[in-house]
């Protein structure tokens, strides 16, 4: 490591010692466009989001910031170690999409039936009508998508849910809601 990064380094971990947010905000503006790059050329790749990159260079300096207390200086640089976390995280997506893709299928044909109580079906009689509620089901980003598969085709709890995806059971019951009301908004002008 050059000496000019490693004082940089140094100055930038004193930084986050006596002023958090001013230090974070500084790696963030500092580091943002390599982390960026390096985790949307990995997602994109895959075939997922400009925003799924977004979240996850968000999520490397999440991660960053919960572990910099064990940082050690003369093991590498801040740029290096941000670089390894964000190249980390966007295999991790890749593997964790690439496994929910392969375990929910919305084929008409193997689509269950639903239980009694609420029916994201019910007002859907027709099947052309079923099927476009399909295909706006399938049109939701992830995790959304795959929470409302689960949770109205699948039938499992948000519990279940949750520990699938590695989210919270609220975080799960709040995008249920939102993708839901999304689906009724595209819908509800179906019959118009």
């Amino acid at each position: 490591m050059a000496k000019t990064e490693k004082s940089e380094d140094s100055g930038l971990l004193k930084l986050l010692r006596t002023d958090p947010e001013r230090g974070m905000e500084e790696i963030v503006r500092k580091y943002s466009g390599l982390l960026y790059y390096i985790v949307r050329g990995r997602l994109l790749l895959a075939g997922l989001s400009e925003e799924d990159a977004e979240d996850c260079v968000a999520d490397s300096f999440c991660e960053f910031w919960a572990s910099f207390g064990r940082f050690d200086e003369s093991k590498g640089s801040i740029k290096a170690w941000l670089a390894v976390i964000a190249g980390n995280n966007a295999r991790d997506l890749v593997r964790k999409r690439k496994k929910e893709d392969t375990q929910v299928s919305l084929d008409q044909e193997n689509m269950p039936e639903l239980s009694d109580g609420f029916s994201l079906e019910g007002e859907f009689e027709s099947r052309e009508e079923r099927e476009e509620l399909i295909r706006a089901v399938r049109a939701l980003r992830e995790p959304d998508r795959g929470i409302i598969i689960r949770k109205f085709y699948l039938q499992q709890s948000s519990k279940e849910i949750a520990e699938a995806l590695g989210l919270s059971v609220s975080n799960v019951d709040t995008r249920t809601h939102r993708a839901v009301g999304m689906l009724r908004e595209k819908l509800s002008g179906r019959n118009r």
